[in-house]
């Protein structure tokens, strides 16, 4: 069957694919070229790569094994029905990529519902070329007569061979049980007899079933037989193959062995005459070696051993360091070259114990140096006396790694500040009276310093502490350079001192001195200005200037030695500035809260202290440095600013004293100026609202007990806002100059143009109050004579008695503008009245009596000097009220 197959198959094995220029004469011979070029062996697996790209298109699963290769290639390779079977992407009828880029399709509107096939696309019909010529079945006429004749004769030829016909083969069906291919058949195993001669023990009819049993094992021989025949015919060629290489193979083994004797032979040759005698000689020189090394070892052991007495002789000469070297070094050797010696077994705890003494020997030796320096006189000026000792001790201290040694330096450091500290506070304290009470215990803590005495203390414990200081800094500068030698941080044959331990050391002596630094400012700060009762607050703000400035010098003597600028005593001070500003804005304020309710709002005497520092603010156009309280003169009535004369209330000059008070106190300590300028923003304010609430509002007739507010009152009010108008910008330049950076003034803009808002609102006020008083007087006035009539005359009263409350005052320029007001209020009304009146400037009796009445009004302001002869108002007033 599988023959006839194969013949009805064209045969296509005469050439390889990938090997053009061999040719194959069987099928046999292709099929060899195929397993041994074109495929991969990987054990009992072959993968086949006969195809393009190295890859067989026919290979379903990826691997075959070996037993059916030889089928998969008879099958794909040697007999294929078709050279088209293999398909590749160019097979496809449709190239998707193709439909999708096609430009000429545009949008489709079901391109996503349609199925995927040959009907994807749409059928064009192809029209034939122009330039091909129709071929016909005529064409192939002559072909076809030629060729039917051999056709015809090979039919006939073909039918006259004689047929071969082969026997088929008939395989057995019959398969032979797993269990008789088992390579341990142990039949004394009742399970597997049981499966071997099944029925033999339950069967009654025992011979028949033996004739079964030698049937079937008989059938199972047979089929084994042909199984093996089978074989050996597909391995036919094979063994042929050995047999012919069989004699050729003698051959080569029998040449093989000669070699391999001849070998041995040379081998033994060169073994006795070359190798024995050198391998002797290097046994000789290893024996050599393994003495000397012993010898060394021995010497080693008694330099060991001579390792303590060493030690103490180098700890007798201070020599701590080469000390500690032989102890490290000695240490090593034990644990490297000496490890196994059992003789010197407790040496190394010895060493360690010994290493820890030097290291307690150490701490008291540096500690004991640290006293005796630290507490030296202060008259002692030399620098680190027995400095060859101490960078011998340091030097031990650093080569040990040990740091703990700057926490001693840092609490005898923080001991020496507290007991110098101390010292002057006793002085100072021993000075008082005998009443008062010296308790000194602990830290301080119920000790304090009046503020006076506080100045004192900094006067004396300033050069104390920067000498002490000094000190400090000597040691941990030595400290520090101790640390940079070479034979501290080690060499090449010993344990190196890493990057990070050097910057290590360095950042611990740093924050030492930074924390002594931050210390001593704590405990001056504490003892100074921790107290904010009235027995300990200052007499005058020249105090917080003293105070200021001395701690300010402590600071930047602190800071130039140690490098770090403390501001514990800064903050400190400006707590308590800013409580005793605070305290004193408070007293300030009550004081000028009271001054205002009681305030009667009349023109108040200038004392002659505050005119002369008017005066010397106007001759230098700003507030001086330096202000000083002149007395001895008489008061006077007004207070000169710039040669001009202002009547003001004595709430005023109140206000203008603790301003100028405030301002001292910003020169005094510039810690306190932001709250300073708070401070005066806020009296000011308060000024200003009180005044309104008083005087606009009436509220001085109930707090002053007065029984009107009067024009006087006004106008006294807004020319004590126009004193509180000049002073303003001088107070902004002062601040300005000295603390341009420290403090923001914009508050003072808003508050000038609050104050200039409520000076327009005064005067308006002043103004509708006399322009009601003539209103009301116009109300009764009759166009009649006697001319001037009563009305007018009133008229011109009120206005002579605005002009006695205004003139002594207020400027002439301000009551001109006043009174231009009034007047511009009067016209106004003036032709309202006219009009109700029905009178129009028609030369009638009733228009001559109104240019009479005009003229005496205009004569009254003449006289007031309100306005002059050649004021065009004189004659815009007679022409004006007849407009409407």
């Amino acid at each position: 069957m599988e023959d006839k197959s194969i013949s009805n198959k064209t045969p296509i094995w005469q050439n390889c694919v990938h090997c053009p220029n061999l040719l194959f004469n069987t099928a046999t011979e292709f099929e060899r070229h195929i397993q041994e070029k074109h495929s991969i062996k990987e054990g009992t697996i072959i993968l086949c790569q006969y195809g393009q790209n190295g890859i067989c298109s026919a290979l379903q699963f990826g691997d075959l094994r070996k037993a059916g290769f030889k089928y998969h290639v008879r099958q794909y390779h040697v007999y294929k029905t078709n050279t088209n079977d293999d398909w590749t992407f160019y097979s496809s009828s449709q190239n998707l990529p193709a439909v999708l880029n096609d430009p000429n399709k545009g949008k489709q509107s079901n391109f996503f519902t349609k199925t995927w096939g040959d009907g994807f696309i749409e059928k064009v019909e192809i029209y034939p070329s122009p330039y091909l010529p129709e071929i016909c079945l005529l064409h192939f006429e002559s072909y076809c007569k030629k060729i039917s004749r051999r056709y015809r004769r090979h039919c006939q030829l073909k039918e006259n061979l004689p047929n071969k016909t082969r026997t088929p083969v008939i395989e057995t069906v019959c398969e032979v049980p797993n269990i008789f291919y088992d390579q341990s058949l142990a039949l004394n195993d009742p399970k597997v007899f049981c499966k071997v001669f099944p029925g033999l023990s339950n069967t009654k009819d025992i011979n028949s079933t033996i004739r079964s049993l030698q049937e079937t094992l008989s059938t199972y021989l047979d089929v084994v037989e042909m199984k093996i025949s089978k074989q050996v015919a597909q391995k036919s060629d094979a063994f042929f193959h050995a047999m012919l290489s069989h004699d050729t193979i003698m051959e080569q083994m029998a040449r093989a062995v000669r070699t391999v004797q001849n070998t041995r032979k040379d081998i033994k040759d060169v073994k006795q005459n070359l190798s024995e005698s050198p391998l002797k000689l290097i046994s000789l020189t290893r024996i050599n070696q393994n003495l000397n090394n012993v010898h060394d070892l021995l010497k080693l052991m008694g330099t060991v051993q001579q390792t303590q007495p060493m030690i103490q002789l180098l700890l007798s000469t201070s020599d701590y360091v080469a000390a500690l070297d032989l102890i490290s070094s000695t240490q090593k050797v034990l644990s490297t070259r000496l490890s196994g010696i059992q003789a010197f077994r407790h040496l190394s705890p010895q060493l360690t114990e010994m290493k820890r003494l030097i290291h307690k020997m150490l701490s008291n030796e540096f500690l004991r140096f640290v006293v005796s320096d630290l507490n030296r006189p202060l008259k002692d000026q030399t620098d680190l006396p027995e400095r060859d000792k101490v960078v011998s001790i340091v030097s031990g201290i650093l080569r040990l790694k040990e740091f703990d040694f700057l926490d001693i330096f840092k609490t005898e450091a923080m001991t020496s500040i507290q007991t110098t500290i101390k010292q002057c506070l006793v002085e100072i304290v021993s000075e008082r009276d005998g009443s008062t009470e010296i308790v000194l215990r602990g830290s301080n803590s119920d000790t304090w310093l009046l503020c006076n005495e506080g100045i004192t203390f900094l006067q004396k414990v300033t050069p104390n502490l920067v000498n002490l200081f000094k000190r400090i800094l000597s040691i941990s500068n030595l400290i520090l350079d101790i640390s940079q030698m070479g034979d501290i941080v080690g060499n090449d044959n010993e344990e190196i001192w890493t990057q990070e331990e050097l910057l290590l050391i360095e950042e611990k002596v740093k924050k030492v001195i930074i924390s002594l630094s931050d210390y001593s400012n704590e405990r001056c700060a504490n003892l100074i200005v921790t107290k904010t009762d009235k027995e300990y607050a200052l007499t005058d703000l020249s105090q917080l200037s003293k105070l200021s400035d001395l701690i300010d010098h402590f600071s930047k003597e602190c800071a130039k030695i140690t490098g770090h600028y403390s501001s514990a005593m800064k903050l400190a001070l400006r707590s308590f500035a800013m409580k005793y500003i605070q305290n004193l804005h408070s007293e300030r304020r009550s004081h000028l809260t009271a001054a205002l309710n009681g305030e009667r709002w009349k023109v108040a005497d200038v004392p002659c202290e505050l005119q002369t520092v008017i005066n010397k603010i106007c001759e230098f156009g700003e507030i001086p440095l330096v202000l000083n309280y002149e007395s001895g003169k008489p008061d006077g009535k007004y207070l000169i600013i710039n040669k001009e004369n202002y009547a003001v209330v004595s709430t005023v000059q109140l206000l203008i004293k603790i301003l100028l008070e405030y301002c001292d106190a910003t020169k005094q300590s510039p810690d306190i100026v932001q709250y300073m300028v708070h401070c005066m923003l806020e009296l000011i304010r308060m000024f200003n609202s009180r005044c309104c609430q008083l005087v606009l509002g009436a509220g001085a007739i109930q707090s002053a007990g007065l029984k009107t507010i009067s024009t006087s009152n006004l106008a006294l009010v807004s020319r004590s806002l126009q004193v509180i108008l000049w002073l303003l910008p001088l107070i902004m330049k002062l601040l300005e100059k000295m603390h341009s950076k420290e403090v923001s003034l914009n508050g003072f803009t808003s508050l000038e143009n609050d104050i200039a808002l409520h000076k327009k609102e005064i005067e308006s006020k002043i103004c509708l109050i006399v322009s009601n008083m003539l209103s009301s007087q116009l109300g009764g006035w009759e166009a009649k004579p006697p001319v001037p009539s009563q009305t007018f005359r009133n008229i011109s009263k009120h206005l002579v008695k605005l002009h006695e409350a205004l003139i002594d005052i207020l400027p002439l320029e301000q009551i001109s503008n006043i009174y231009m007001k009034v007047h511009y209020n009067f016209k106004d009304k003036l032709r309202e009245q006219l009009i109700k009146m029905n009178i129009v400037a028609n030369g009638s009796p009733q228009h001559g009596v109104v240019t009479s009445e005009l003229t005496f009004y205009l004569q009254t302001l003449k006289t007031l000097r309100v306005i002059n002869d050649n004021d065009t108002e004189n004659d815009n007033i007679l022409y004006d009220i007849w407009l409407n």
